[in-house]
């Protein structure tokens, strides 16, 4: 028996088995995989997600190369158990009795295995394995292409429409999301009560939810700190809305604001520290509004009507 043979063989075989283990519980855990948690782990800028976000919106290139690489991978794994049994057993059929013995080797360890360990951790192992996709998915474009116009045309004759996962997330997803933290123990309460209210509120229009420009402070960059000080005093806010001059209308004019503790700390005669207004349509929907004013650490935005008009301020809080 030659070693040489023999080492080569026994490699063919374990790297077409460590193959086949690749790819039959990648197929599996890309069916398992939770898209919500893709499209949150993307959102938060992780590039592993993104990249399987891709593939879950393209499950035909996904597929195709699993099982581009599945089958390459079971006639190594073929070659390497014949080349094994022809070195080990010379005078007898090395094809019938590789066939023989390796099959439940490989059913087992090949596909069985995989499959139930990608099952129970799919999300987290589907991102381990991505740096491999994007090395195999451009190596087997061509075919997968070629598969997924295929599909696409069978699609479109039957009239079926495949679902895309953009970086967003319905609130049916989240809706979901929130019952299965619950379920699990680690949604406290509260936060599920906060998240109820958020729903709640995403139906009510923005404009209901505003509060009127007139209940705010309004000065002029023109006055004195103590003016300032005097006016932001009366209505108990921690920031002023600040205009050019008195003669412009609130609706249509406003240069921006600034906190009152800037106010304080400013001396007399100096610039007064002018922080820029977030503006958003008075369409915007609850949520993204909330998101907007933590995203650029601000209290409050101004709504805008169709006509350009200022016609109230949301606040960063929870009616």
């Amino acid at each position: 028996m030659e070693i040489a043979d023999f080492l080569t063989a026994l490699a063919i075989f374990c790297g077409g088995m460590t193959a086949s283990f690749f790819f039959s519980g990648t197929e599996i855990g890309f069916y398992r995989v939770s898209k919500a948690k893709v499209v949150l782990e993307a959102l938060l800028g992780s590039r592993r997600s993104r990249t399987l976000l891709r593939l879950v919106n393209h499950p035909p290139i996904f597929i195709s190369t699993v099982l581009l690489g599945n089958n390459l991978a079971n006639n190594f794994v073929s070659l390497g158990a014949v080349l094994l049994f022809q070195v080990l057993f010379p005078n007898s059929s090395a094809a019938l009795l590789s066939t023989v013995v390796a099959t439940p080797f490989v059913f087992i360890y090949g596909e069985l295995l995989p499959k139930s360990i990608f099952l129970l951790m799919p999300n987290r192992l589907l991102k381990l394995c991505i740096p491999i996709f994007w090395i195999l998915v451009p190596l087997f474009l061509p075919v997968s292409l070629f598969l997924s116009g295929l599909n696409s045309l069978i699609a479109w004759f039957l009239g079926e429409k495949t679902p895309k996962y953009a970086l967003q997330m319905s609130d049916a997803e989240l809706k979901q999301m929130i019952g299965e933290g619950k379920s699990a123990g680690i949604l406290h309460p509260a936060q599920e009560m906060l998240a109820g209210q958020i729903f709640q509120l995403q139906t009510v229009p923005l404009s209901k939810l505003s509060v009127p420009l007139k209940k705010f402070p309004v000065v002029y960059e023109k006055m004195t700190r103590e003016e300032m000080i005097q006016t932001a005093r009366k209505f108990g806010v921690g920031w002023i809305l600040v205009q050019k001059n008195p003669n412009e209308s609130v609706k249509s004019h406003l240069e921006g604001f600034c906190f009152f503790h800037d106010l304080l700390l400013m001396q007399e005669g100096e610039k007064l520290p002018l922080r820029p207004l977030l503006t958003l349509p008075v369409s915007t929907r609850f949520a993204d509004a909330m998101g907007k004013m933590y995203t650029k650490e601000v209290p409050f935005a101004v709504l805008k009507n169709i006509k350009g008009e200022f016609i109230g301020a949301v606040l960063r809080q929870i009616p």
